[in-house]
């Protein structure tokens, strides 16, 4: 081995100190770098670059501005080796105290690093949660029934003296003006709009109802603020609207053509009940997120730990980069997207510094409980092979299971499932131990969110949905 930690100590709760040695073999190779390194960028007369021999480089620099650039290269190249073989987790840079430095002998050096806090974690069996239903109502049933028809819904053309209603299919040509001049966005011609589904302003949208076809008006209305020239929010302008067509949705009656375009269904019972098996589904996974959250939410109400700054400033980077990058693929401004929520840039920050120090202290959390409940959360080998069973299962093009294949079946990839395996198996041990009350039937409904379900969507989509815990790297 090219070094040896002799020892590793303790500084405090968030701090170690490892006394290093690098071997004197691969010491020399490094010193061997550096006068190579040195003599490619040096300036010294009568020699070109790259061909001043070591004497001479002693001569101009000294030996031991040679050897520190040689235990520069030596501690840079195996530092992320010593780290990995020792399982220190360190979250800043070193600090490194070079300890002996001499050509013949062995580089000996001390690290000093800010290491992850080890949180006192509160009991954590018999923790409280809400268990929500999920049971299906038949009104569920059919709503989600009827979300599918509206799907597939046809537009029809309105009676032709009936007023636009909420729901309605408007064509229209709007012009609209401030002090008499047209501003950009503020007018078009035969534009489609669902009345009530504030693609438009929804004061703008509110005047259309009543009117008929062919029908023209003027209205004057203040611009909202979160128009997108911020210029003109709170302006007053006047449009002139000219109404072309109003259609309405009509929904597909449920026979044997609507089913024939869902899948294989003999009958409209066979279909509620494979909707009714995706809303247990989906209700399920809500339940267990539900429960996941009363957890955590109880574990870092009541763990004990002092988070370093360091670790909150990096998470918070990480977390505003990625928002920024959002804002750049919807093409729009981090003030245009403040103004809309109504919100100051300082308020924002502070909420993102506060969701980085939730996510680092879940985090450190779960490292904790993973280690406490090692022997119950291991993964077999048994589990590791279902494991990646399962996640090839779940890819059906060739080449992106070759490709998956290859990544789990590499050291890295292991690593990777393993870990995504104990933290499973941590989540359904603190779920088994938790204290679950269950919902009133009366507030059952609350429990899930209203998507709509298509037949035939791909299974694994409702599998794993488990609350995302935020892991460094």
């Amino acid at each position: 081995m090219s070094y040896k930690v002799k020892s590793l100590k303790k500084v405090d709760e968030s701090k170690l100190k490892l006394d290093l040695e690098i071997t004197n073999s691969y010491f020399r190779k490094s010193i061997y770098k550096a006068y190579k390194n040195i003599s490619k960028k040096a300036k010294i007369p009568g020699f070109r670059k790259g061909k001043i021999p070591n004497q001479i480089i002693d001569v101009n620099f000294g030996k031991k501005y040679v050897l520190n650039e040689a235990a520069s290269i030596s501690i840079s190249e195996l530092y992320p080796e010593i780290i990995m073989s020792t399982d220190v987790k360190p979250i800043d840079h070193p600090k490194i105290n070079i300890t002996q430095l001499a050509e013949d002998l062995p580089l000996g050096f001390e690290v000093t690093v800010d290491v992850e806090p080890q949180p006192e974690l509160p009991q954590y069996k018999g923790i409280k949660a809400t268990g929500l239903s999920v049971e299906v109502s038949s009104e569920e049933i059919e709503k989600q029934v009827n979300n599918i028809r509206d799907k597939f819904a046809s537009l029809e053309p309105a009676e032709d003296d009936r007023p636009i209603a909420m729901w309605d299919y408007v064509t229209l040509s709007f012009t609209g003006r401030i002090d008499g001049k047209e501003f950009e966005g503020g007018s078009a011609e035969d534009y489609v709009l669902e009345v009530g589904s504030r693609t438009l302003f929804e004061k703008f949208e509110g005047s259309l109802i009543g009117m008929k076809k062919d029908e023209e008006k003027n209205i004057i209305l203040t611009l909202p603020d979160n128009i997108g020239d911020g210029k003109l929010a709170g302006r007053k302008a006047n449009f002139e609207i000219l109404v072309k067509e109003i259609k309405s949705k009509v929904l597909p009656e449920i026979d044997g053509e609507f089913l024939k375009n869902m899948g294989d269904y003999k009958d409209i019972d066979e279909f509620r009940n494979y909707i009714k098996e995706k809303l247990i589904q989906q209700k399920k996974v809500v339940r267990r997120n539900k429960i996941i959250e009363d957890i955590f939410n109880y574990l870092v109400e009541n763990t004990k730990v002092d988070i370093p700054s360091v670790m909150i400033n990096n998470r918070t980077s990480v977390i505003k980069e990625g928002f920024n990058n959002k804002l750049k693929e919807q093409k729009t401004s981090k003030k245009n997207y403040l103004k809309a929520l109504n919100i100051t840039e300082e308020k924002f920050d502070e909420e993102i510094r506060q969701s980085a120090a939730r996510e680092i202290k879940e985090y450190l959390i779960i490292t904790a409980l993973e280690k406490t409940e090692k022997d119950n959360i291991e993964p077999t080998a048994d589990e590791i092979k279902n494991e990646k069973e399962d996640v090839l299962s779940r890819n059906q093009k060739r080449e992106d299971k070759n490709k998956i294949k290859e990544f789990i079946e590499s050291p890295d990839g292991e690593k990777s499932l393993v870990a995504s395996i104990r933290r499973r198996k941590l989540i359904d041990f603190l779920i088994r131990n938790a204290k679950i009350t269950e919902e009133e039937k009366k507030d059952a409904r609350r429990s899930i969110k209203e998507k709509l379900l298509l037949p035939e969507k791909d299974e694994s989509k409702i599998k794993n949905q488990d609350k995302k815990i935020w892991t460094p790297g």
